[in-house]
């Protein structure tokens, strides 16, 4: 074992010594964090649950209803007209009364600015629904009565019905957006360039310059040669991840969910890449051309898998095409964890995968490894 960490440890030190080190590790990823934490941050104008009431009603019904709305989780501008810009409006007709007094079927308007938070309008709405069954529970109660007299003899039931203001059961804890979702991802795909570039490279060098056949020649085993290697290249993934996790802790207050399960994500993720950079160093003979199969398949595998963007917003089919990607099952355990809550029996066919692709890679390395050129 001493073998292995000493063989690691010295591919760990090559690598930290390079001089473009804290660029790619720190620099250019906190470059990708800044572009897309805030391209897909909450918006900032709509912290509150805000509602903007158009209340063209003729009658008394529509003001008894706004009224029904009135609560302290929930900010309402009530006017009369459409105003140009809107968050999100709920549009009370002018015929409200009138259908309401003889007993014919209506419909409310909301409408909702694309940009609008998730959340405030999952507030709005519950506050409409349970406006609207406060309503009619006390038009249910007061029965067949004349409904001309329902103001002057009806008594309020405020409290007949009660609705609970959250998002539905096993859907997300937390709204996906922002940086909670950007650093995971960032880390994610600068774990599958790095390692491949640095670890493919430094692979492929020592081959060249006769560093493994030395190594071999002193008592070390070709498996404690490979496990060195690979010990390496999976320590040099879980630095980047480090970095990233410290940087986004620091600077804009990474929330990770349940720690430990977020990490396990990131060492199965790292060992999958460890394995994959032994191979493509292996098969690969220049330097130039594993940078740019690293560099392209990084992109890809980020792009397809979720990194730049929440995979559960693309179209079914590109879905379907992203979990031939490493990344896809990453950051999906990562959603599961960080915004939706969910636990190790949840992320366990993620983690099987990835540790599949593991397998995979681990088999292909270890087929393709050369000592020599």
């Amino acid at each position: 074992m001493k073998k292995i960490f000493h063989i690691a440890h010295l591919d760990l030190k090559l690598t930290i010594r390079d001089k473009a080190f804290f660029f790619w590790f720190l620099a250019f990823p906190m470059f990708f964090i800044l572009i897309f934490g805030n391209l897909y941050k909450s918006n900032p104008a709509d912290k509150k649950a805000a509602l903007l009431i158009v209340n063209q009603d003729r009658g008394q019904w529509g003001n008894y209803f706004v009224k029904k709305l009135e609560s302290p989780d929930i900010e309402l501008d009530v006017r009369t007209s459409v105003p140009e810009k809107i968050i999100r409006m709920l549009v009370i007709p002018a015929d409200f009364s009138e259908k309401l007094v003889t007993q014919n079927s209506q419909e409310l308007q909301l409408r909702k600015n694309s940009a609008a938070n998730m959340e405030a309008g999952a507030v709005a709405e519950t506050k409409i629904v349970q406006a609207i069954a406060r309503l009619l529970s006390e038009l249910i109660i007061y029965g067949n009565r004349n409904i001309e007299d329902f103001f002057a003899a009806h008594t309020p039931f405020n409290d007949l019905v009660s609705i609970e203001t959250r998002l539905p059961k096993d859907t997300v804890a937390v709204v996906p957006s922002g940086f909670d979702h950007t650093i995971p991802g960032t880390i994610v795909q600068f774990i599958m360039m790095m390692v491949l570039i640095y670890g493919g490279v430094m692979v492929l060098e020592d081959r060249k310059n006769r560093v493994m056949e030395r190594i071999l020649f002193s008592a070390t085993s070709f498996g404690e040669l490979f496990n060195g290697k690979l010990l390496g290249r999976l320590l040099m993934g879980l630095m980047q991840a480090a970095i990233l996790i410290i940087a986004g802790k620091i600077f804009f207050h990474l929330n990770l969910g349940n720690i430990f399960l977020s990490s396990l994500v990131v060492l199965v993720f790292t060992l999958a890449m460890a394995c994959l950079s032994i191979f493509v160093g292996s098969v690969l003979h220049k330097e130039e051309l594993i940078v740019a199969v690293s560099v392209l398949a990084g992109n890809v595998f980020a792009a397809l898998g979720g990194c730049w963007w929440p995979a559960e917003i693309i179209p079914p089919t590109f879905r379907i095409l992203a979990m031939v990607s490493p990344a896809y099952w990453a950051m999906d355990a990562f959603h599961q964890v960080i915004f939706f809550g969910k636990g190790l029996a949840s992320i366990l066919p993620n983690l099987l995968i990835l540790l599949a692709f593991t397998s995979v890679f681990m088999v292909l390395a270890l087929r393709f490894f050369k000592i020599r050129e």
